[in-house]
């Protein structure tokens, strides 16, 4: 089995409410794939530890299509 995001890979959304504004935030994908041009493309397997947390973790950014405000969220991968 391997471990996966859930939000990389579509299985579930989840919902996150702005700190400052209360308004639903626009998940805008796994923060590793801001690192360089060539960093979506990488294989999970290359990427997995890039977070410094561990390879069951995937770090999300979300961003508040309000007010601008932005933040990570860690999410826990699953095994499929």
């Amino acid at each position: 089995m391997k471990s996966v995001c859930p939000l990389c890979n579509g299985l579930y959304t989840v919902q996150y409410n702005c700190e400052k504004c209360n308004t639903p935030m626009e998940d805008q994908g796994a923060k590793v794939n801001y690192y360089d041009d060539y960093s979506p493309y990488l294989l999970d397997e290359i990427t997995n530890n890039v977070d410094g947390v561990n390879s069951e973790k995937c770090i999300h950014i979300f961003l508040c299509p309000n007010c601008g405000y932005q933040a990570d969220y860690v999410i826990e991968r699953k095994l499929f």
